[in-house]
């Protein structure tokens, strides 16, 4: 046998030609069962892990211009975890630094700042603005280019497909979470456990419902969480916003470019003196991403500046420019700052915000009709968004390869982490207090680092394959069924 005809087997190979040579009658069968074992072990490793074993059979994903805020969202996400799991595990950590330390020195992490890797309350508020954007970007290319009847059709699709896109992959977490409490794999700290199946699959049913009725409690910025997944509370807000954009967009759509400015401007502090916060959020993302394709031309495909609508904000002639480094240099310093401010009010503390310095202050002159900190959150949620549209050097830093894997997992991150700690903490936790304890700070720091090496990577793999196995599907499915329901007009279009 010539070199050239020498093949290496694998093991799967090898344990193949062992069980199928023997019985060549079931060759066909056997086969079969082999390969559905082998492509369901490989599904079920971390897609990572896959483009290294296999990087012919994966598609790399390629970064577009807004990249940059899927991977912004992404961390977002993660911190969501990080938070949820500090709150659940080490509730010292969400007061304020020296205050509140319960017999041990408080830790470093709770420094402002440093507090952000776990402060989830405020990556929410990021979430939404971002949204706003994303969802927005299309339609305001096509806007500008004056390709209506593109708008039309993708205006159309969106508000078609929004519906299953947030909901579907949320009912099947929750329809999971029940299952695993009913079984005992998850604890009932959220929903309580029924001696029937039936019983339990008939209360998951009405939280699915009441999940979908909370979309209309728009009004409402501090409705109840649902049970099993309290953070399926955005889900609703997600959904009903997502429908008050796509009709501002709709509205605004042929109007020239500054007066769309002013109008959505205008629309904004009505929602935002009116008490619709979440409302001001989204259609802030709409209001960046305007002023950035203004601002950013080259972006526009198969269109030119004379298609632009008259008296856009393109159309004032910029001074020149004596000294453009320091003016740009100015810039950067300007945006900087707005990070730095927008990641001092994520620091916010859960508790006691009364005793920390300038955060008091905040707290205190919270504008009418809002209470507490959802307006701060706001606000720095807006700096720290806008920032990174404005700064290259940040946007690298969410265009990293990382970065824009916790984008792809992002929605599937946000949906499941709970389900994983639930189930995780009551076999781990109990281990980890017998072999650290939690009366010192050394005792904690080995809790909180400790349990996360072992959690993360739980959580990971689970988003992985739910991300790959639920959440693209979905996608997929919502695109079928618009099809489907396409008159045949469009379809042949």
């Amino acid at each position: 046998m010539s070199p050239t005809d020498y093949k290496a087997k694998t093991p799967w190979a090898n344990v193949e030609e062992t069980i199928i040579s023997p019985h060549a009658d079931y060759t066909m069968f056997i086969s079969s069962g082999v390969r559905i074992i082998q492509k369901t072990m490989f599904g079920i490793i971390p897609s990572f892990i896959q483009r290294r074993l296999r990087p012919l059979s994966t598609k790399q994903q390629r970064l577009h211009p807004t990249s940059y805020l899927d991977g912004l969202r992404g961390v977002a996400s993660f911190i969501v975890f990080m938070g949820h799991y500090t709150e659940e595990n080490l509730g010292w950590y969400t007061e304020p630094y020296g205050l509140y330390e319960d017999g041990a020195p408080s830790s470093p992490l709770q420094l402002p700042f440093i507090r952000v890797i776990y402060s989830a309350r405020p990556m929410v508020h990021i979430f939404f603005i971002i949204s706003g954007y994303v969802l927005a970007y299309k339609p305001l290319m096509q806007i500008h280019s004056q390709r209506y009847a593109n708008l039309a059709g993708t205006l159309s699709s969106s508000v078609f497909r929004r519906a299953l896109r947030l909901f579907l992959p949320s009912f099947i977490t929750l329809f999971a979470m029940a299952v695993a409490v009913f079984t005992g794999l998850s604890e009932d700290r959220y929903a309580g456990q029924y001696y029937e199946l039936s019983g339990q699959l008939h209360h998951v049913w009405d939280v699915c419902w009441g999940l979908l009725n909370t979309s209309w409690n728009i009004n409402d910025i501090s409705s109840a969480t649902p049970p099993y997944n309290p953070a399926l509370w955005t889900i609703p807000v997600e959904f009903a916003q997502s429908l008050i954009l796509f009709v501002i967009i709709l509205g605004l759509a042929r109007c020239q470019s500054n007066i769309r400015l002013l109008l959505l401007a205008g629309v904004m502090a009505f929602c935002f003196y009116g008490g619709h916060l979440y409302s001001v959020e989204f259609l802030g993302g709409l209001f960046i991403a305007e002023i950035n394709l203004l601002s950013s031309p080259p972006y526009f495909p198969n269109s030119s500046l004379a298609l632009l609508p008259k008296y856009s904000l393109e159309d004032i002639k910029e001074k020149p420019r004596c000294v453009p480094t320091l003016r740009q240099k100015a810039m950067q310093m300007f945006w900087v700052l707005n990070v730095v401010s927008g990641l001092f009010i994520a620091s916010w503390t859960n508790n006691h915000i009364d005793e920390v310095p300038f955060l008091a202050f905040l707290n205190a002159h919270t504008p009418s009709p809002y209470e507490g900190q959802k307006v701060w959150f706001c606000l720095g949620a807006f700096q720290i968004v806008t920032a990174c549209t404005q700064l290259p050097s940040l946007q690298c830093i969410f265009n990293t390869s990382i970065a824009q894997y916790l984008g792809q997992i992002s929605y599937a991150l946000y949906l499941t982490h709970n389900l994983c700690l639930t189930v995780l903490e009551p076999r781990v936790v109990p281990y980890l207090n017998e072999a650290f304890g939690k009366g010192t700070s050394w005792g904690r720091h080995c809790c909180w680092g400790v349990g996360l090496m072992v959690y993360l990577p739980v959580v990971i793999w689970v988003s992985d394959v739910f991300w790959r196995a639920v959440d693209t599907p979905t996608v997929k499915f919502a695109r079928w069924v618009e099809s489907k329901c396409l008159v045949e007009f469009e379809k042949k279009s």
